[in-house]
């Protein structure tokens, strides 16, 4: 399946699969495809925005997308619905981003070998 076409096609109208538009349920959605792939669509991806935020990848990438968008909060979600829009907008382009540089069958671990040489003083 290509998730790229998906998630594009999910951001653009919501209802169509069964979704508010809300960031809640695009991450609950987005979280549903990783774990019908065997937990292995998503590899890689916490390591990626943890890159772009300098911060560990040891946090939810849900959390680290809020972080990435500048849209952290307390409580783990946006508090407005113009910051849930931001949010919502902001995973689906870090998405295709990351699915677009994560290719080929080493794609993941060469993002996760950044990012551990990043932590180690590296590039």
């Amino acid at each position: 399946m290509d998730y790229r076409k998906l998630f594009t096609d999910v951001n653009r109208r919501p209802s169509a699969y069964g979704l508010d538009g809300s960031y809640r349920q695009h991450v609950a959605f987005v979280t549903g495809c990783d774990a019908g792939n065997d937990w292995g669509l998503l590899v890689g991806f916490p390591e990626w925005l943890a890159m772009k935020t300098e911060a560990e990848a040891n946090v939810t990438w849900s959390s680290l997308v809020l972080q990435v968008a500048g849209l952290s909060t307390a409580s783990g979600y946006p508090v407005d619905e113009e910051a849930d829009s931001k949010a919502a907008k902001a995973l689906f382009v870090l998405l295709d981003e990351f699915l677009s540089q994560r290719v080929g069958a080493r794609g993941a671990s060469n993002i996760i070998s950044r990012y551990v040489a990043n932590r180690q003083g590296g590039t």
